[in-house]
């Protein structure tokens, strides 16, 4: 019990004790592999050339004084233009219409935003228009058939 809590007492002390860093080096001595560090640049002729702050560099023009003593304002930065849009205008109308439509039908069913009663009457003028079309034509084929089983002539096929 008492090597765990010397241990553990050791370990303590080691954790307070303050850390010294080696000084910070632009350079790795030996093996040719240099690191450079992130206020240093490369020149093209090989040489390795000091970077200043970001911070030091852009300093405020000075605002000019005028021979009375004023300080004369620095002028109006000019508005940037404003961003274009990622989709056309066609494109954003026909999906704020489509939104549009989604809360109409919502509130048809009074309020009811569940999936049945959406597909329900996304589907309506879907399934309208495919029946004008298709069921005409349908029914005389199957009201000439049974005509046909009914007198006893086979349907053509």
């Amino acid at each position: 019990m008492e090597e765990i809590l010397a241990s553990i007492r050791r370990i303590l002390a080691e954790d307070e004790a303050p850390v010294t860093l080696p000084p910070a080096r632009s350079r790795i001595a030996g093996g040719g592999g240099d690191i450079l560090d992130l206020t240093e640049a490369l020149d093209d002729d090989g040489s390795v050339r000091h970077i200043p702050p970001f911070a030091a560099t852009r300093t405020a023009p000075a605002a000019p004084v005028l021979p009375d003593g004023r300080v004369e304002p620095a002028p109006p930065r000019p508005e940037p233009p404003p961003a274009a849009g990622l989709v056309s205008d066609a494109a954003s109308e026909a999906v704020a219409a489509s939104f549009a439509r989604l809360a109409a039908a919502q509130e048809r069913n009074g309020g009811d935003a569940r999936l049945d009663g959406l597909v329900r009457e996304t589907l309506r003028p879907l399934l309208q228009a495919w029946l004008d079309e298709h069921l005409p034509p349908l029914v005389e084929r199957l009201v000439r058939a049974e005509i046909g089983r009914v007198v006893g002539n086979p349907p053509p096929t």
